[in-house]
């Protein structure tokens, strides 16, 4: 194994923290961190198109040094500037799905772990995770699994006991209200009317046999 992961995250400081302690401190490289996920496509892209390119012998070695670099696993803070990191996750995802991505966030409520697991993530910790448990999720996710903090693992399992009876739409907007977004966030999100919502969210408490808003964030987060 290569372990080579790349840190995605706005904060200067945290970024190149995590970055200083995973290579002082275990067997994690960090060859490449960003502060956006322009960066990180831009990179993502500039790596496949090199590694695309072994059968030339001219940038052979170059390929071959680019190959070793490329990330078996993505470290994504959930909230970037003027951007999401699920967005981002989707995309590698989508792109690379060989990359396995880790969402790191301050969030720690059951709607961002469940758009963390909709956007593909592998894993989700919080930063307040001692730093010997973010080296423990990237072992498991370098193995294959799924990591979540043990703390949030009950609240997640309400939520997944539930899912399964919700629509798309009901789901996204279950996801939002359980991060506390305004019915008119809700709106612009999804480009919905505010009586689309109303009438979803109406139909999703019926569903999960709530009344409002707080009887559904207080049994489900």
């Amino acid at each position: 194994m290569k372990n080579i992961v790349y840190i995605v995250d706005d904060h200067n400081m945290v970024r190149n923290g995590l970055k200083a302690w995973l290579e002082n401190h275990s067997d994690w490289r960090v060859p490449k961190d960003f502060a956006s996920s322009k960066e990180c496509i831009s990179c993502l892209e500039c790596i496949s198109s090199m590694r695309k390119t072994k059968a030339n012998s001219k940038k052979k070695d170059e390929a071959g040094i680019e190959e070793m670099l490329f990330p078996e696993i993505i470290i994504v803070d959930v909230q970037l500037i003027n951007e999401t990191g699920f967005a981002l996750v989707k995309t590698i995802k989508e792109r690379w799905p060989e990359i396995k991505c880790v969402m790191y966030s301050m969030y720690d409520t059951t709607g961002f772990v469940l758009q963390a697991k909709d956007s593909g993530a592998s894993g989700y910790i919080s930063k307040v995770a001692k730093e010997e448990e973010l080296l423990h999720c990237l072992e498991v996710v370098q193995n294959g699994g799924t990591y979540l903090e043990q703390y949030m693992q009950e609240a997640q399992n309400k939520v997944d006991s539930i899912i399964s009876i919700l629509s798309k739409q009901e789901r996204n907007i279950f996801e939002a209200l359980l991060q506390d977004k305004s019915n008119k966030q809700i709106c612009d999100e999804f480009f919905l009317s505010s009586r689309t919502v109303e009438n979803y969210t109406s139909r999703l408490y019926a569903k999960i046999g709530v009344k409002n808003r707080e009887e559904l964030i207080a049994k489900y987060r």
